[in-house]
């Protein structure tokens, strides 16, 4: 990292998400959600430690979203280091060409993967995150999601402890010391109490992406609440609860995100002390 940056809160961590949503279907509004959304980095004196880019909110636009998307990475990089929001999961060769486009091509550090296919998805991210971005490489793999299926597929959301498991089997296949277990995490939606409260969480190092602070409800006093007996890394990552889309002023979203990682201080800070 070439900039100051928050000190850890604990081990809590806030992350920018830059998800550009206009209001309407105009690709001006839509180029100008994106530059405040650059506008609000810029303008933070102390720069988040991750910054996610949904993929989805880029693709939307063809090929004037992902140049956007390029032009992001680009000058972001160096100052935060970059998860891509993607889900992947595919065959073999088809995973790979995403990871390539992931690593390779955007030079991003992390992204978040689907296991559907199975665990060939984990360990094939995995290598390719280390091999290219070494130490800063990080691969969040679906666990227990904020959205879930009901119905005939309501299994698909209990599948979080197996998936657990495989991610730590992964990293240890690929170095018995267990060095790795830092860099392949598990996507946990703050709204997934069963999850979080699992005895498979509570006794592993997984670092966890929670998503569903703010616009999907779940409030920071609650996130904190949920996650006390966990001791591992857990990135937060915040979007429309702060920028709305990038439909507000880049300054008002700087409040915004500043006043929250100021929260965030005093609840990790109030919490270590009444443990």
């Amino acid at each position: 990292m070439t900039t100051a940056q928050h000190p850890l809160s604990g081990n809590r961590i806030l992350c920018l998400g830059m998800d550009p949503m206009p209001k309407s279907a105009l690709q001006k509004d839509w180029l100008e959600c994106y530059e405040n959304h650059l506008e609000l980095f810029d303008l933070l004196e102390v720069k988040p430690k991750w910054v996610k880019l949904n993929l989805a909110f880029f693709m939307r636009w063809g090929r004037l979203g992902i140049d956007k998307l390029e032009h992001a990475c680009e000058a972001l990089s160096g100052q935060s280091f970059l998860l891509l929001d993607g889900k992947f999961g595919e065959i073999g060769n088809s995973l790979n060409q995403y990871l390539e486009f992931a690593f390779d091509h955007l030079g991003v550090d992390g992204v978040t993967v689907n296991p559907f296919m199975g665990e060939h998805i984990i360990g094939s991210a995995l290598q390719k995150a280390l091999s290219i971005r070494g130490e800063s490489a990080r691969v969040f793999v679906l666990g227990a999601t904020s959205e879930f299926p009901q119905n005939k597929l309501a299994a698909f959301q209990h599948s979080y402890s197996a998936i657990a498991e495989a991610c730590e089997e992964t990293h240890l296949a690929l170095d018995p010391s267990g060095a790795l277990a830092s860099q392949v995490g598990l996507v946990v939606g703050a709204n997934r109490a069963d999850a979080l409260s699992h005895a498979t969480l509570k006794n592993g190092k997984l670092p966890l992406l929670m998503p569903g602070v703010g616009a999907q409800g779940v409030t920071l006093t609650q996130a904190i609440s949920l996650t006390r007996d966990l001791s591992q890394e857990i990135i937060l990552p915040v979007s429309r609860g702060i920028c709305e889309g990038g439909n507000l002023k880049p300054i008002e979203m700087k409040l915004r995100f500043e006043s929250m990682q100021s929260e965030l201080e005093t609840l990790t800070s109030n919490s270590r002390r009444n443990s």
